[in-house]
């Protein structure tokens, strides 16, 4: 979450028997929040108090201790509580539950320290991991996956891990036509046929998994994860047991927090022989290669900046390389009209040139790179820490943190991948 301005508070108001499934609710609500990359939630338990019925819960009468109120309170960014509450309303059978504006006028965390080698992959992994059988449909893994945090499903048989999928097994192998940030941009007709497509093609989750999956156990502690996803490039990883039982996933994310969120397990981290610090500056590590367009330009050129990025990003500059906004893939196909999507994936998914400025003029809502972008981008000094940067990029949930100079001129950038393999060489 951004340091300090507007915000909204969530309230949610329980008794602490209730549950949501198997879980304690305060535990699924928390598991849910933390799984969506929320800034924070802290569970208050009550010493007194009555609802609905009418009947006082109170810490005196043991025969009702079990159902003493519980607030859960939850402050994010404005966009993030949106989002997230039909998914909380829909997990509480009752209860009460209360938004409000509020602002953040102060926001210090804990101090920050490097990745912790005190810290292992089962203290930070994600323990509700989305699974599928190896006989599980295509079709109904991409829906299930469509906008969701997760972009990797473990399948499992007998409790193991025997393969994952990931957005590049589904197209590759599951004949989805677009990445699935870009079937969640499509018109409700375009997402239906590339549905349709993957769903003739009849296959399961066997044909299209990785097989033989990377995983790390439980036990291992993060600088070694740490330094297996920067040198094998990989995002995520199932977690298993001392019997091979998948118990979790660990994402970048998940390492980027501990950084950012004063973990202690243990002992402190010993210092390390070589890498960097995370209170070194974020210039020691930014790309100074980043991929711009002037205000004016035009959609044609626009794509060609955007698919020239891993990240499938630009960022908008004015004549004198002012930041001024950032433009992804999502938002040029929310531009152009149904017609001209077919042409407009397969530029963004081939990395090839768009059409020609004539045709894109008749087709567009917008036509040029100042109607495309989004102000919502994370800037940073080249001074600021690694720590701070870190910070900025998990609590924003930013793939991208833009460097600039005193005048907001365009000096690089970092993405997470930068960020973890500052702090792990």
């Amino acid at each position: 979450m951004d340091r300090v301005g507007k915000a909204k508070r969530v309230r949610i108001y329980l008794n602490e028997g209730d549950r949501v499934g198997h879980q304690a609710a305060p535990t699924a609500i928390l598991d849910l929040l933390r799984k969506e990359d929320a800034a924070g939630a802290t569970v208050i338990r009550g010493m007194e108090g009555f609802g609905a019925s009418g009947i006082v819960h109170t810490i005196n009468l043991a025969d009702v201790a079990e159902r003493l109120p519980i607030v859960i309170e939850w402050i994010d960014v404005p966009e993030r509580v949106d989002r997230l509450l039909p998914r909380l309303k829909q997990m509480l059978p009752y209860g009460l539950m209360t938004v409000d504006e509020t602002e953040v006028v102060l926001y210090k965390p804990r101090t920050v320290r490097d990745v912790s080698s005190a810290l292992t992959t089962g203290d930070v992994m994600a323990r509700s991991v989305f699974t599928v059988g190896p006989t599980t449909k295509v079709r109904d893994i991409v829906e299930r996956m469509l906008g969701q945090i997760y972009r990797a499903v473990p399948v499992v048989e007998g409790g193991r891990p025997i393969g994952i999928i990931t957005n590049s097994d589904l197209i590759d192998r599951g004949r989805l036509g677009v990445r699935l940030t870009l079937l969640n941009a499509l018109d409700p007709d375009g997402r239906r046929a590339e549905l349709a497509r993957v769903d003739d093609a009849g296959k399961v989750a066997r044909d299209v998994m990785t097989a033989n999956p990377i995983t790390v156990p439980a036990t291992m502690h993060l600088p070694e994860v740490a330094t297996l996803m920067t040198t094998r490039h990989l995002k995520r990883l199932p977690v298993v047991d001392e019997t091979g039982g998948l118990v979790g996933m660990i994402s970048r994310l998940d390492l980027l927090r501990t950084v950012v969120q004063g973990f202690q397990v243990g002992e402190a981290s010993p210092p390390r022989p070589s890498g960097l610090s995370a209170t070194s500056p974020v210039s020691a590590i930014m790309r100074p290669d980043v991929p711009a367009v002037h205000v004016d330009t035009r959609l044609p050129e626009v794509f060609r900046a955007v698919v020239s990025t891993r990240l499938h990003r630009a960022v908008v500059i004015d004549s004198e390389r002012r930041v001024l906004g950032v433009i992804t893939d999502a938002e040029l196909l929310q531009r152009v009209t149904p017609a001209l999507h077919p042409g407009a994936i397969r530029s963004l998914m081939e990395r090839l040139s768009f059409v020609q400025p004539s045709e894109s003029d008749q087709h567009a809502t917008a036509r040029q790179a100042g109607d495309l972008m989004t102000d919502k981008l994370a800037v940073v000094s080249p001074e600021t820490r690694l720590d701070q940067v870190i910070d900025v990029a998990v609590g924003g949930a930013h793939k991208l943190v833009v460097v600039v100079d005193q005048q907001r001129r365009l000096l690089g950038a970092v993405d997470r991948a930068d960020l973890l393999r500052g702090l792990s060489y």
